[in-house]
């Protein structure tokens, strides 16, 4: 699993809206996300890794800033040479006869938006993001990389009638660690979300992204997702995601409940 194909489906299921409310209104916008995560698979190994991943975000957005923390809760059990972005990256000194059964705090991340005033008219959107990932997981009980990792994206959107595209394409520099063979990677995601009803809406959204290590292989990733707003201010967000590579868990569920708030 990716996460980045979660957050490109939550940036306009409930953080796009928190953009343009704070667009039309000048005034800041505030959001909580709650989230949960878990996937299982093999990998394209011989045993299975479960993650659950619990992250907490807060977003301030005020036209044309958006700023936001992420500090999650990661649980892994497995071999060791899985993680929740990048799949197996098969770490070279990795048995095949032992497991890791590991929780605690994941990497932390932070993100810092730019919104271009719209253009053709207000019919496309565009929006400039860095993301830092800091090293706040614990490598040494391999919950994380214990480097820094820096994303740049643009994030593109435009609502039709009903129907709202988006896509994003980006490219994520690793930090490099001599535990596991990382590279840098581009990526790319592309979907839609159809409103059914006056609260409800339904989405899917492809993701491609290229190996984030040299013994690991690309992924493609389709996530299909339900979205419904009980209020004006509250979110939730049911996906699961299929992958077509051993970059992606085999089973995965999750959901996403966000509070907008002045």
């Amino acid at each position: 699993m990716n996460k980045a194909i979660v957050i490109a489906a939550l940036f306009f299921v409930g953080i796009a809206p928190a953009h343009l409310l704070a667009q039309d209104s000048g005034t800041a916008v505030h959001k909580l996300t709650l989230g949960a995560y878990y996937g299982e698979g093999d990998y394209g190994g011989t045993q299975d890794t479960e993650i659950a991943y619990f992250p907490l975000t807060y977003e301030i957005a005020k036209f044309p800033w958006v700023f936001s923390v992420t500090a999650p809760f990661l649980a892994l059990k497995g071999p060791g040479d899985v993680f929740l972005d990048t799949g197996n990256v098969a770490r070279p000194d990795a048995r095949s006869d032992t497991t890791i059964s590991e929780q605690g705090l994941g990497d932390v991340v932070l993100s810092g938006s730019y919104q271009f005033q719209p253009i053709f008219n207000d019919f496309a959107f565009v929006d400039f993001s860095v993301k830092l990932k800091l090293p706040t997981a614990n490598e040494k009980e391999e919950l994380g990389t214990g480097e820094f990792d820096v994303s740049y994206q643009l994030d593109f959107y435009q609502t039709v009638a009903s129907t709202t595209w988006f896509s994003n394409i980006g490219y994520r520099d690793r930090g490099k660690t001599p535990l596991y063979e990382l590279s840098d990677s581009a990526y790319f995601s592309l979907g839609a979300m159809q409103q059914i009803t006056e609260s409800s809406s339904i989405g899917l959204v492809y993701d491609f992204r290229e190996a984030a290590a040299k013994s690991s292989v690309e992924s493609h990733e389709l996530m299909p997702f339900y979205s419904w707003t009980p209020a004006s201010d509250w979110t939730l967000m049911f996906y699961t995601i299929v992958g077509f590579t051993n970059s992606s868990a085999d089973r995965v569920v999750g959901f996403q409940l966000s509070h907008t708030f002045p």
